[in-house]
């Protein structure tokens, strides 16, 4: 069974390097071997799915950080390594919201290529 839950920052390996991510999806019974996760960076936000987090200290995390909700990846749960902590609901709640609407606009970008399809 997962225990690993939305909103815990765990460090994941990439590559050669160890980074913070967010769970930002747990599976279900079916899929609970696999968990979706975001990375974080220190790095400054860049567009309109980086989120800022307001409570990074009490997340674990050493340094102000972003969460990159445009880059979701999904794992195998046994790949994270280590917990570093949680995030605060205000923080959870905006990631959550930007990765809701990241989908969204994905949506309507589908939805205007089938219109453009059909005219054309």
């Amino acid at each position: 069974m997962n225990t690993k839950k939305i909103g815990e920052v765990w460090w994941y390996d990439i590559g050669t390097k160890t980074r913070p991510v967010v769970i930002i999806d747990e599976g279900d019974v079916l899929t609970e071997v696999d968990i979706t996760i975001s990375n974080v960076t220190s790095q400054k936000a860049r567009g309109k799915y980086d989120v800022e987090l307001k409570y990074w200290q009490e997340a674990g995390l050493k340094k102000p950080s972003v969460v990159r909700c445009g880059k979701l990846t999904t794992i195998e749960n046994f790949k994270l390594k280590r917990s570093i902590g949680k995030l605060h609901p205000e923080d959870l709640f905006a990631v959550l919201e930007t990765v809701a609407l990241r989908a969204q606009d994905n949506i309507e970008k589908v939805k205007a290529r089938l219109v453009n399809n059909e005219e054309g």
